[in-house]
């Protein structure tokens, strides 16, 4: 699974340093914003545990530090993060990726979340798949967090690997012009143009026959989406 890791390591990456250059630069109420509605609970990651992710077959982000993202702008006080735990010596395996989104609702602020799952022990949820949640994985609720059912709906995923099951989580929080975009930057990145498992996670996620990369590297590379 070493391509793997790398991969999820990659993207993961590319969304930290996204974030942060977002934070560094933006108006001051869109940090009030940020500090406000997110810094009484949590911190925003800036360095570390990233290159564990397979290296340590245990372990997470850092409690209380999440990846932030450059707000989407749909509703007022939007703030998106992210927080991943892992757990590579059970089997099946677990690796658990939370995507959580602050706003303002119709005048009333809420937080709600997904976590995106590996298939599990037994046959109810032995599949790639989504979960709505009210917090990041500490099992402590996040303040304003919507009063929703943490174990339904259960929505498949179009996944195979943790690769794919990453892609998925970051397609539904940015889009896939903005998926496109982030991809074209990593694939600038050295070494990550032959990464196949990230190739093929694109390819798979947003249902394409084939990709062509020569716009994104510097040779040309086309991968066949998974059947």
């Amino acid at each position: 699974m070493t391509e793997q890791f790398e991969a999820v390591i990659s993207i993961l990456n590319r969304l930290r340093d996204e974030g942060l250059e977002w934070y560094r630069s933006a108006a001051t109420a869109d940090v009030d914003l940020l500090q406000r509605r997110v810094s009484g609970n949590f911190s925003v990651f800036d360095s570390g545990e990233l290159h564990t992710i397979g290296r340590k077959p245990k372990g997470s982000l850092p409690s209380k530090k999440i990846l932030i993202m450059p707000p989407l702008g749909h509703e007022k006080e939007s703030v998106l993060g992210m927080w991943l735990r892992w757990d590579f010596t059970t089997d099946p395996f677990q690796y658990r990726l939370f995507l959580g989104h602050w706003s303002e609702i119709e005048g009333q602020k809420s937080f709600i979340a997904f976590r995106f799952e590996a298939p599990e022990q037994g046959e109810e949820h032995d599949y790639y798949h989504c979960q709505p949640c009210r917090n990041f994985g500490d099992k402590e609720n996040v303040p304003h967090a919507v009063p929703v059912s943490e174990h339904f709906p259960t929505v498949p995923i179009n996944a195979s690997n943790i690769v794919e099951l990453t892609a998925c989580a970051v397609m539904a929080a940015v889009g896939r012009k903005r998926m496109r975009t982030l991809l074209q930057k990593m694939m600038r990145e050295s070494g990550i143009s032959s990464n196949e498992a990230l190739l093929t996670a694109y390819a798979r996620c947003c249902k394409e026959a084939s990709v062509d990369f020569s716009r994104f590297a510097s040779a040309k590379k086309e991968v066949a989406a998974a059947k």
